[in-house]
């Protein structure tokens, strides 16, 4: 009886230890954090709000990147854990095999290639979240439409994979909270919203707690270097604990890029105490000097870079030369050029818009102004429609004031 008496104190204090760690942990954290600077902008089509969000998420880290781009750079496929489903001016509000959108690996995998340090989460908790905001890391999340309630559904790949979506998923980046409610960047509207946190988690629970956590270009401290001696030309700024790229840059009002390239650092954008960066290049830059069959890898040169400025596709780039995540590569490099330099397909080019358009079909009002090179939240305020921004048949607009 003493020993069972026993085992059940030592659970409970167990418990009560645990239950404690818990508490301190959860009150470590601010009652409010709110990260001021990001900026957010309308998605251009459709289905692109992943694609806004994570170019959004990527300017604040210092990286400029259009959402056109970034979205011709997804991958496409019927599963959203691998790439995109769909046509991104379809409607929105459906599930594959229908025109969907994309889910968070395919997102962090692509932004991860710019050269940014992000990672596809699922299954996260609300303080893993206040973790995030409170470090001042701005947290992509996958939520059902404008913070609604939502249902779980099941899809099964063509590959014979079972995979979970909803209807009306939409990603927004969450910025900020106190004890009641977030703060939400749209993407559909490029706004700041905010909801309470209890509809908060009940959306972003539908696709299990889906999320994309970034933090700028990756830091890691080197294990034999020592930091050097040797000053650069000019104007230099010495490296401190803690420093990254991006901060440094950020407080001199530099691009971090710029700052990589005259520094000769390439990913993963390592620097140590005590490093000395020049402030202004010693020389003018080199820019891609294509030959018929490679490609010599310059100082500051990513691979998404190259593949832009030689219009190719950069997952065909990394193919041929059997580069993978983080995809580094190094000045002096060679790299290898497919034979058939074809460029990532880009939009149509807009048409002239009539003065009105009588919809004869269910349609989004994305794809219609995108189609004619109209300004869609204009469209849609000229016209007085509101969310979900979708056309009945036989519905008239106004294209033209």
């Amino acid at each position: 009886m003493k020993k069972t008496m026993f085992i059940l104190l030592s659970v409970f204090a167990a418990l009560v230890t645990a239950y404690s760690t818990a508490r301190a942990a959860q009150s470590d954290l601010p009652s409010q954090a709110y990260i001021s600077g990001f900026v957010g902008r309308a998605q251009q089509y459709s289905l692109s709000c992943e694609s806004r969000s994570a170019v959004d998420v990527a300017a604040f880290w210092g990286y400029s990147i259009s959402e056109t781009e970034f979205f011709n750079n997804l991958p496409s496929s019927d599963d959203p854990n691998q790439g995109f489903v769909g046509n991104v001016n379809d409607p929105w509000g459906y599930i594959p095999p229908a025109s969907y959108g994309v889910h968070a690996e395919p997102i962090a995998r692509l932004m991860r290639s710019y050269g940014l340090d992000a990672r596809a989460e699922e299954r996260l908790s609300w303080q893993d979240l206040q973790n995030e905001i409170a470090a001042g890391r701005p947290v992509i999340v996958w939520v059902i439409g404008s913070v609604w309630s939502g249902t779980q559904r099941f899809y099964t790949t063509q590959a014979g994979n079972t995979v979970l979506v909803a209807n009306n998923q939409h990603t927004m980046t969450l910025i900020g909270y106190d004890q009641n409610s977030v703060q939400l960047v749209d993407a559909l509207t490029g706004y700041t919203i905010t909801h309470s946190i209890q509809n908060f988690m009940a959306s972003w629970g539908v696709l299990n707690n889906m999320a994309v956590l970034t933090d700028g270009p990756p830091q890691t401290q080197p294990e034999a270097e020592p930091p050097t001696s040797e000053q650069p030309s000019g104007e230099s700024h010495t490296v401190q604990a803690g420093d990254t790229l991006n901060r440094i840059a950020g407080r001199l009002g530099f691009t971090w890029v710029d700052l990589a390239a005259w520094n000769n650092i390439t990913y993963p954008y390592t620097l140590f105490p005590g490093q000395a960066l020049a402030l202004y290049p010693s020389q003018p830059e080199a820019g891609p000097q294509p030959s018929a069959d490679s490609y010599i890898v310059q100082r500051g040169d990513h691979l998404m870079k190259i593949a832009r400025e030689l219009e190719l596709n950069w997952q065909d780039l990394a193919a041929l030369n059997d580069l993978a995540a983080p995809y580094l590569i190094m000045p002096g490099q060679v790299l290898r050029l497919p034979a058939s330099q074809t460029a990532a397909p880009t939009p149509n080019e807009p048409v002239e818009a009539p003065e009105f358009y009588t919809a004869t079909r269910s349609e989004s009002l994305f794809a219609l102004a995108h189609y004619y090179g109209l300004d869609w939240l204009e469209v849609a305020a000229l016209n007085n429609i509101n969310f979900p921004f979708m056309l009945a048949p036989g519905q008239t607009v106004t294209l033209q004031h």
